[in-house]
């Protein structure tokens, strides 16, 4: 992975720039918040290098820790991720990216994201219900996906019949209608179907997955900037942080997967086993907050 400074320095000059002259007192704003800046940075790279939204750590951070309603913390996380997944999806290289169902299931979600959104909207207290069931879910996902990966070998697409197809459309479609009401869901969702349907290889499951979760966050930002109460105070620090850490996640999933897990023979190049350390990691912060969120939710009633 190449560090580059340059490009660094300017996106952190535009926003400094861009903060100083939007915000009426930035100093105050900047020491109260700094801390945003490596949480969203360390967040972006996790979800780019995992198809994970980064909704799995900012909805429970501003809930806990700054105190925001659960719907606030949605809408932060949404127009987070709308720079942060774009970062990433322009990071991994498009020989990852299956183009035929990166459109369908990036309509597919899209409608899933607007209904969810506009007409079956959700309560406060079923945001943290759904996002608490939904971590469960991706954290046993996320183990088999670790133990089904070395299994799955193709990059293309070699079979895509029309009950694939199908299911693949009615999949994007409940995972963008999850992710307008937690911030996670379709990329996880695509990324698990490529893997375990497809058969596709996990940084090509990824990185699908990724480009898909970009659109509909975007699709989630418009919405919510039409609609209002996006707390923009909060977002001035993790927009800059997770343009950054998007793209190096992206290169980060790339190291991980096509370096750590291949050991090279004579002639060949063979998968080992999968251990990545960012999955386990990941998987134990997103049990942490699925076990948190829930036990909060029902404790409120």
């Amino acid at each position: 992975m190449k560090i580059k400074p340059l490009w660094i320095i300017t996106i952190l000059l535009i926003w400094l720039i861009l903060f100083v002259n939007v915000f009426s007192n930035p100093v105050a704003l900047l020491a109260d918040n700094w801390i945003i800046l490596p949480i969203a940075f360390l967040a972006a790279v996790v979800a780019n290098a995992t198809a994970i939204g980064g909704g799995f750590l900012f909805v429970p951070l501003f809930i806990f820790a700054y105190g925001l309603l659960p719907l606030s913390a949605l809408k932060l996380s949404l127009a987070t991720q709308a720079f942060g997944m774009t970062a990433g999806a322009l990071g991994w290289s498009r020989e990852y990216i299956i183009g035929r169902l990166f459109i369908v299931g990036s309509l597919a979600s899209a409608v899933g994201m607007i209904l969810g959104t506009l007409y079956w909207q959700v309560s406060n207290i079923m945001i943290k219900q759904i996002f608490g069931w939904v971590s469960l879910f991706i954290f046993v996902a996320v183990i088999l996906e670790s133990r089904y990966a070395d299994k799955s070998s193709d990059t293309t697409l070699r079979n895509n019949s029309l009950l694939q197809q199908i299911g693949f459309i009615v999949a994007t479609f409940f995972g963008g209608l999850i992710t307008a009401w937690t911030a996670i869901g379709v990329g996880e969702v695509v990324a698990l179907y490529l893997l375990f349907v497809y058969r596709l290889r996990i940084e090509t499951a990824i990185a699908t997955g990724i480009s898909i979760l970009a659109v509909d966050s975007i699709i989630g930002l418009m919405l919510h900037v039409n609609l209002g109460g996006i707390p923009y105070e909060y977002l001035a620090f993790t927009v800059p942080a997770v343009i950054i850490g998007g793209w190096y996640g992206a290169r980060v999933g790339l190291f991980l997967e096509n370096i750590l897990f291949h050991t090279s023979t004579t002639n060949n190049i063979t998968r080992s086993k999968n251990k990545s350390p960012l999955r386990w990691i990941f998987a134990g912060v997103i049990l942490l907050d699925g076990s948190v969120m829930l036990v909060q939710s029902y404790l409120s009633k």
